[in-house]
C-alpha cells in the first residue's frame, strides 16, 4: 500500500487526508504543534470561546460550503449591526457611519472554526503526530523526512505549512530549483502581519437598536471590532484586530490599552471582563521565521507555479496561498486540499 505524508494539521492537510480516507493510501500527518488547526484557533477561556484565526466565510467560498454542508457543520450569519464607530482620534473624534448594504452574508461557524478541525479529524483515519518540527526532506525513489526526534517514510508527500517558512527552515535534497526557491521566499503568509483578539464580557454594554460592535480605527490598539456574542452559550463578546504597532506589548498589556479604548469609546467607568485572549501571529510558532522578510499582503498567492509537482510529481506544496481559488483563506485551504488529493488518486488508476 503506497503511504502520503502530510506535513502540516491545518484545514488543507486535514482535507486532504479526509478525501484519501477511503482509498488505497496509508495516510500520516506529521504536525509541529500540539494542537490541530494551524492558523484556525478557537481557544476556550472560562467557559466563553474566543476565535482567534481564521473566522468568517461567505457563499461564494464554494469549496468551503460544499465540504461544511457534506460534514453538516453548523454555521450562523455574522451580525454586524447597521451602524459603525470610525475612531479617529487622535487626529479627530468618534463618528458613526450607516453600513453599506453588503450584499451577500458574511458567515461564522456556530462553534467556532475549530469545529471544522475537529469534524475532519474525526473523519480522517490518517495518524497524527504532534510535535514533530520537520529538519530535512530527501528525495531517492522515496522520500526520507528528518524531524527533530524522529524519521518519516513516504511515498508520496503533500507539504501544507506556510511557504516562506518552508523556504526559511526546511533542507531539500536534492534541492529545489532556485527559482522556486525564492518564489517561496516571497509568497506572503495570510494572517503573519495580523494581532487577532477576542474578549466576553458580562454584559453587552456596547450594543443598542443600531449598533452591536463594528469598530474601525487607523490610530487606537483596535483597528477592526466585530460583535462575537453567542445567545446560545450566554456569550457577549467582541472580536477583532490589533494594531500591529502594539506587537511588542505583552499579551496583558495589550489587553488593558484594549480596555481603555473600550471604557473611553462606550463610556463606562468600569466592566467586568470574563476572558481575554490575543495572538500575535507574526511570534505564533510555525507560522513564519522571525528573520522572514516582510512581504505585501497576498504577494504570489495563488500563482500558478506554486501548483507544480515536484520529484517526479510526488511531492506537493498545498498551503493555503497556493490555491488557484480564494488563496490564502479557509477557502483556498480547502480548494486545494481536494485538488491534491484528486491528483494522488488518480495515480491509483
Amino acid at each position: 500500500m503506497p503511504k502520503v505524508l502530510i506535513i502540516g494539521a491545518g484545514l488543507s492537510g486535514l482535507t486532504s487526508a479526509f478525501a484519501l480516507k477511503d482509498s488505497e493510501y496509508e495516510v500520516e500527518i506529521l504536525e509541529a504543534r500540539p494542537r490541530l488547526g494551524g492558523r484556525i484557533f478557537t481557544k476556550e477561556v472560562n467557559s466563553c470561546q474566543l476565535e482567534l484565526g481564521a473566522t468568517w466565510f461567505g457563499p461564494q467560498h464554494t469549496s468551503l460550503m460544499a465540504l461544511i454542508n457534506q460534514l453538516e457543520i453548523p454555521f450562523k450569519t455574522q451580525e454586524n449591526g447597521s451602524e459603525a464607530i470610525y475612531d479617529f482620534r487622535p487626529k479627530g473624534n468618534l463618528e458613526r457611519f450607516q453600513i453599506p448594504n453588503q450584499g451577500s452574508s458574511t458567515f461564522k461557524f456556530k462553534s467556532g472554526s475549530s469545529s471544522l478541525i475537529n469534524t475532519l479529524f474525526q473523519k480522517q483515519t490518517g495518524k497524527v503526530h504532534f510535535n514533530e518540527i520537520v529538519k530535512s526532506i530527501s528525495y531517492s525513489d522515496t522520500f526520507t523526512v528528518e524531524t527533530e526526534q524522529n524519521q518519516f517514510e513516504a511515498d508520496y508527500l503533500i507539504l501544507t505549512i506556510p511557504l516562506q517558512l518552508i523556504a526559511d527552515t526546511i533542507e531539500f535534497e536534492p534541492g529545489l530549483p532556485q527559482s522556486f526557491q525564492n518564489l517561496l521566499s516571497n509568497t506572503h503568509t495570510w494572517m503573519s502581519d495580523s494581532i487577532k483578539f477576542s474578549v466576553a464580557f458580562n454584559s453587552d454594554f456596547w450594543k443598542n437598536d443600531r449598533y452591536i460592535g463594528t469598530l474601525m480605527s487607523a490610530q487606537q490598539i483596535v483597528q477592526e471590532m466585530y460583535d462575537h456574542s453567542d445567545k446560545d452559550r450566554e456569550q457577549n463578546a467582541l472580536v477583532g484586530f490589533l494594531n500591529a504597532g502594539y506587537s511588542e506589548l505583552s499579551e496583558e498589556n495589550r489587553k488593558e490599552r484594549l480596555s481603555n479604548q473600550l471604557r473611553d469609546t462606550f463610556n463606562q467607568k468600569a466592566f467586568d471582563i470574563k476572558a481575554y485572549a490575543d495572538v500575535n501571529w507574526r511570534n505564533e510558532a510555525f507560522i513564519i521565521h522571525k528573520q522572514a522578510k516582510a512581504l505585501i499582503p497576498h504577494q504570489n498567492n495563488g500563482n500558478p507555479k506554486l501548483r507544480e509537482g515536484f520529484f517526479e510529481n510526488c511531492l506537493y506544496f498545498s498551503a493555503s496561498e497556493t490555491a488557484g481559488q480564494t488563496p490564502g483563506y479557509m477557502d483556498g485551504a480547502v480548494h486545494r486540499g481536494m485538488e491534491v488529493a484528486e491528483l494522488l488518486l488518480k495515480k491509483l488508476g
